[in-house]
């Protein structure tokens, strides 16, 4: 199991802010200025990105002088043909070559398994993807993160967070050959506590869009450690919130400190 790069730390976690959405989104609100919205969230002492590997060679030495890292995207999620729109079901596709994935020397490569798809070659195709980067990636020090999620149109929203839709993605995830799974935290520790611990490999939350407030985003962190969680990939709840800077602080504490809200958060 290759998990070592991205979780040797003190407490055995990671904070890894998600800066990857410009491959999918464009230049949306709050990422229009890629260097100040990396400013911002390497202030706050996240131990690394998850970004596009060209990303990652444009802002290598600002990253590297805070003294983060970086975990790479490997593929692609959009909505539209049309740049940074959303008015259509998810356009999946492998985007970067393997070998300059690893040239990059990360902490990571992540990609996603997305279920629901009406198109089952596409689906197809994903699974084939992720077994491949697996192998692709065994021996080089670099763990696959797989980031199991619910986007289909065959799920309903409501489903998004379901225990037992989570539990099954997650398994498939690593036995697809995920050495970390990106998880959605199902809302409760006593629904996702049996599923981290079911998990041969490590689990991080994930975040999705920034449809609450933080402290609501930093609660869910909280109990996600508390069961078992070892860390978290989050990106829009972090870079759209009031003080980016304030907010990664405080995940900070709760991840690596065992702190509470109350304690980070007034």
């Amino acid at each position: 199991m290759t998990v070592s790069k991205l979780l040797d730390t003190p407490s055995g976690n990671s904070v890894v802010v998600a800066l990857d959405h410009g491959l999918s989104l464009g230049a949306p609100d709050g990422f229009r200025s890629p260097p100040e919205t990396l400013d911002k969230v390497l202030s706050g002492g996240a131990d690394a990105v998850l970004v596009g590997p060209h990303f990652a060679r444009q802002y290598q030495d600002q990253i590297a002088e805070a003294g983060a890292d970086v975990v790479l995207t490997a593929d692609v999620v959009t909505w539209s043909t049309n740049p940074g729109r959303e008015h259509d079901k998810d356009l999946w596709t492998p985007a970067f070559d393997p070998e300059l994935l690893k040239d990059i020397d990360p902490l990571g490569v992540k990609t996603v398994l997305v279920f629901g798809r009406d198109d089952q070659e596409v689906f197809t195709e994903n699974i084939r993807y992720v077994a491949e980067l697996a192998e692709d990636l065994r021996g080089t020090g670099i763990p696959l993160i797989v980031e199991p999620v619910m986007w289909g149109q065959r799920i309903p929203d409501s489903l998004e967070t379901d225990p037992e839709y989570i539990a099954d993605g997650l398994r498939m995830g690593w036995e697809f050959g995920a050495d970390i799974l990106k998880a959605p935290y199902t809302g409760s520790q006593e629904s996702f506590e049996p599923i981290v611990s079911n998990s041969p490999v490590p689990v991080m939350i994930l975040g999705g869009p920034a449809s609450g407030e933080t402290r609501e985003m930093l609660k869910s962190v909280e109990e996600a450690i508390a069961s078992g969680a070892r860390g978290l990939m989050i990106g829009r709840t972090i870079w759209k919130s009031e003080d980016p800077t304030r907010t990664v602080e405080a995940l900070t504490q709760i991840v690596h400190e065992g702190a509470t809200v109350e304690e980070v958060w007034d």
